[in-house]
């Protein structure tokens, strides 16, 4: 046990949140936050410490509070000199080398300054100085670091002969002969393909945000989850400690292929949880898709193509629907798993049969609570995918959400 509570980390959270560590030992502490859940709820808590501190705004003492300090003060200073006169007379008078009634005063006059008023006129003025002395004190607006790989990247009009900055706000723009490099913050890299648009949209110790109007980035992100997130037109990709590429085409659409760890892939509530050796597609208005595993057949991909994004012919669906389940295997799972949020009642049906005999479901798992989408089901019938237990997901990011009619 003793080895065991050495490896935890949670003395050098707070420092890993103020991006106080050395970028050797902020990886260390990443890497360790995703395997510890003791050090993870710990980090959590500071993170949120963090977060809401930033939210403070800038406050001055009125002037009337510094007054009445300078009052008390001046009334305390001048008692003190008259009965420190006083002492030393008295001393004389006595004989004394030592002049003991002078410190008298001093316990008196802090009396005094701690009667209720005055103590909370002294409280108003501590946090305003704290509070000033952050906003004095905090860092210049956040930027990136941005270094040329290849060809004249822009950051706004500007070009990148070796290096440059990205500030929050700015524009990231590759020619057809550009590639460049974003250091995110201390917590990982991005790497910008040529014909790429990405702006910084936030960069705080507890998110790191971009946004890919078009073209494709590779990311490569050694932090806990959630702190690293990708904007496109159609979705929102969540890192969840994870390497993977994301692309974005000039009418919206985009295509997620992650190639270790997690991404969670979201738009007002649908969402997909795409693992690595997977690939999820988007498309404006609607959302992601249903992810499914690169080495799935051509007519399993073009057959869910048609489940997410084409609606309105009800054959077509019928048809694409049993193509899926022809074609699924066992490791398939996780795209059948998603259906089950997104198909209607008829089609929930089918996926559930063909789930249900790919991976049997586990010991406390109906075909009844299914189909009603209980939760707590779902959640049982995931961990026997073979993907990892839910109570992982549930830690940084529920992985179900009921279908809404």
């Amino acid at each position: 046990m003793f080895i065991i509570f050495k490896k935890h980390v949670i003395k050098q959270l707070s420092a890993y949140c103020l991006n106080e560590l050395s970028p050797d030992e902020s990886r260390r502490v990443a890497e360790h936050l995703l395997r510890c859940q003791r050090c993870r709820k710990e980090y959590e808590e500071i993170k949120l410490g963090v977060a809401l501190a930033r939210c403070l705004p800038r406050a001055l003492a009125p002037a009337s509070v510094w007054s009445e300090i300078e009052k008390e003060w001046e009334s305390g200073r001048m008692e003190e000199r008259e009965n420190g006169r006083k002492g030393e007379w008295a001393s004389r008078r006595e004989g004394k080398a030592i002049l003991h009634a002078p410190t008298r005063p001093r316990a008196h006059f802090f009396i005094r300054f701690m009667r209720p008023r005055t103590f909370a006129l002294a409280a108003m003025v501590v946090l305003a100085l704290g509070i000033i002395a952050w906003y004095y004190t905090r860092p210049p607006k956040a930027s990136w670091e941005v270094a040329r790989l290849a060809g004249a990247p822009r950051v706004g009009s500007d070009r990148i002969e070796t290096a440059g900055r990205l500030a929050v706000g700015e524009w990231l723009e590759t020619d057809s002969a550009s590639r460049a490099k974003i250091n995110v913050g201390q917590i990982g890299e991005v790497e910008i393909e040529p014909n790429t648009r990405v702006r910084l949209v936030q960069a705080r110790l507890t998110e790191h945000r971009l946004a890919l109007a078009r073209g494709t980035m590779h990311a490569r992100i050694w932090a806990p989850p959630r702190l690293f997130f990708v904007e496109t037109p159609s979705a929102i990709a969540t890192d969840l400690g994870c390497t993977y590429t994301l692309m974005v085409d000039d009418a919206g659409a985009g295509l997620l292929h992650v190639t270790s760890g997690w991404v969670a892939f979201e738009l007002k509530g649908r969402e997909s949880f795409v693992p690595a050796g997977a690939r999820c597609e988007t498309r404006p208005g609607i959302g992601p898709g249903t992810p499914y595993f690169e080495d799935a057949s051509e007519a399993f991909r073009e057959a869910l193509v048609i489940l997410d994004f084409e609606k309105g012919n009800s054959e077509a669906r019928a048809a694409a629907l049993r193509i899926v389940l022809a074609e699924s295997r066992q490791h398939d799972a996780l795209t059948l798993w998603h259906l089950l949020s997104r198909a209607d009642e008829a089609e929930r049906e089918q996926v559930y049969d063909r789930l249900a005999a790919l991976v049997p479901p586990p010991e406390g798992v109906t075909r009844e609570g299914v189909l009603r989408a209980d939760k707590h089901m779902l959640d049982l019938w995931w961990n026997e995918l073979g993907l990892g237990d839910t109570n992982w997901w549930r830690l940084w990011k529920g992985p179900w959400s009921p279908r809404t009619k």
